[in-house]
């Protein structure tokens, strides 16, 4: 028998490996709109996960954030073919939870457009049965808005039956104010601070599989 019913996944970091993405994208923008600003790719790794409206907003203040914002999209689509990728074994793994029944959906920060694109390039866009993007609630993740509306759309009433899988801190407290189990991967090269407060680690997709099945 499964564990859960439904496995909700964060996108950038978890599903997608976006992280030279983000590296490449702020740097262009830098150059262009504040030359002077230096970030090592340490800094610039941690600007996955949290919305990228917030971290326009304090990295370019004396811009309009809404045309900071256009600027990411616009720069940030040159990047993607070439850089976002899926992670070893993740295609592999995510078949074989579908073909053992659950329910998959990704609940994300990413817009709409760039997490299609994202699934697309990463060709694991058929697996989810719901995606929730930052275009379909009204506050962001840590708020547990995007996690109950995929509860909603897969017809879940039961938190118990659900598991939320994300690579940073935002996602331990997404999952945590939705009231349902979490599962954080440590693959990535950013520090989780809370990742002895989730109920599962996994170092690599295989792993994943062995804890869930």
């Amino acid at each position: 028998m499964n564990k859960y019913k439904a496995i909700l996944f964060d996108l950038d970091g978890t599903l997608c490996d976006t992280d030279e993405m983000i590296v490449q994208t702020m740097r262009a923008i830098y150059l262009d709109y504040k030359p002077r600003k230096i970030r090592t790719r340490g800094e610039l790794y941690y600007f996955s996960g949290p919305p990228i409206r917030e971290t326009l907003k304090n990295e370019f203040p004396d811009y309009d954030p809404e045309m900071m914002h256009e600027v990411f999209k616009r720069v940030s689509k040159g990047f993607y073919p070439s850089t976002v990728k899926a992670f070893e074994g993740e295609i592999e793994v995510l078949k074989t939870l579908k073909e053992k029944g659950y329910l998959l959906g990704v609940v994300t920060n990413k817009g709409l457009p760039l997490t299609k694109y994202s699934l697309e390039l990463c060709h694991i866009e058929s697996f989810f049965d719901v995606i929730i993007s930052a275009d379909d609630v009204a506050i962001p993740k840590p708020d547990p808005s995007g996690v109950l509306k995929a509860m909603e759309f897969l017809n879940i009433k039961n938190k118990g039956d659900v598991l939320y899988v994300g690579d940073n801190d935002i996602d331990y407290f997404t999952a945590e104010n939705a009231g349902v189990d979490c599962m954080l991967v440590s693959w990535g090269p950013r520090v989780i601070k809370c990742i002895d407060q989730a109920k599962y680690e996994a170092k690599s997709y295989n792993e994943m599989r062995d804890i869930l099945l």
